[in-house]
């Protein structure tokens, strides 16, 4: 089973994404509304398949199932780790994520995500899409444990407020990438807005503390995927970044956004240093991801710190599913089903578990 994790605070960009993309190519869609009540709209037609296959989470359900609610950003995308927690508890293999202004953009998506995770060759050629000397013909091999798969965009590359309004042309064309395997020993900046990845990994995609009460924003998908690197090159793990590609339609506002990232700038350029210091010992992805919460949060930084103690909470609902608890050990049983209302007819529709 595949699960799709959406994070949204735009009613009404979601209905059209959700139309978009139909038929839907996932098992399930978790809706993350990044607001304090559900207020869900679906396109007309989808409401069979919502009722099937689509789940919706606010603030209010988040509070109602989780022990330590407060380990889920709000008002920021970050709060998505909640539907990567949720897909995993119930029993998605691979747990997919896409923004609300990504559209399809002619990549068969799953299918492409789930080839660079189990179908990536263990040879490449040392110049991207030339035959080589040397190269086999027949047997490339498949590179075992590719955990993560980060497809890019079309349209809108996903650069920052600086660079957006600066109007500086890209050096270069993602349409021109290749899919490759990142190098283990290096750093990349991770985007949330088209990853997919499977269960074993689920409790290292978890995107730290930002928006309301926290000093930064927009810089979940960059650090938590500074963890992500950090305990897989520790694993022996491989992250491919390339295709599929979705088309981005921006709906941010880059004067908005360059106000909500200007805190973390200074920051950015010294987080990394703290997470690559972590020295690691543990053989699996919780034993490290506890490890790491153990290090961060004995650093004299309040933020590292948070960040930390959150990361330790973070691994406990891991335990506490595996226990046998899927709703993370709050004993409050199933959320309030998800109400949504047809965008075109206003009939009343019923999105379940």
């Amino acid at each position: 089973m595949n699960a799709l994790v959406v994070p949204t605070n735009r009613v009404e960009h979601l209905a059209e994404f959700l139309a978009a993309w139909a038929p839907w190519p996932w098992d399930r869609i978790i809706i993350v509304r990044d607001g304090p009540e559900l207020d869900l709209r679906l396109p007309a037609g989808l409401e069979a398949e919502a009722a099937e296959r689509l789940e919706a989470f606010s603030w209010a359900e988040i509070d109602a199932l989780l022990p330590e609610p407060w380990i889920i950003s709000r008002n920021d995308a970050a709060i998505r780790s909640f539907g990567f927690w949720r897909a995993w508890a119930t029993g998605a293999e691979i747990i997919l994520t896409l923004d609300d202004d990504c559209f399809p953009a002619g990549d068969d998506l799953v299918p492409l995500h789930r080839k660079n995770l189990y179908r990536t060759p263990r040879w490449e050629s040392s110049v991207p899409g030339m035959r080589v000397r040397g190269l086999p013909y027949r047997n490339l091999g498949t590179l075992p444990d590719v955990q993560v798969s980060m497809g890019l965009w079309r349209g809108c590359p996903d650069l920052d407020a600086v660079t957006t309004l600066a109007a500086a042309a890209p050096a270069a064309s993602v349409a021109d990438a290749p899919t490759r395997v990142m190098s283990a020993e290096q750093y990349f900046p991770l985007s949330g807005m088209n990853v997919a990845f499977r269960r074993d990994v689920a409790c290292l995609m978890y995107f730290p503390p930002m928006g309301r009460q926290q000093p930064f924003r927009r810089f979940d998908d960059i650090w938590g995927g500074l963890v992500l690197q950090r305990i897989c090159r520790h694993l022996g793990y491989s992250i491919v970044c390339g295709r599929p590609f979705v088309d981005h339609r921006r709906a941010s506002d880059p004067f908005a956004n360059l106000s909500k990232e200007t805190p973390g700038i200074v920051a950015n350029e010294r987080v990394w240093e703290a997470i690559d210091a972590v020295e690691l010992g543990s053989s699996d992805p919780l034993g490290c991801m506890r490890e790491m919460g153990g290090a961060l949060a004995q650093r004299q930084d309040d933020y590292l710190a948070t960040w930390g103690n959150a990361i330790g909470k973070w691994c406990d609902l891991f335990d506490l599913a595996e226990q046998g608890d899927p709703e993370g050990g709050r004993g409050g049983g199933e959320p309030d089903r998800a109400r949504g209302r047809d965008a075109s007819q206003g009939s009343p529709t019923r999105a379940v578990p």
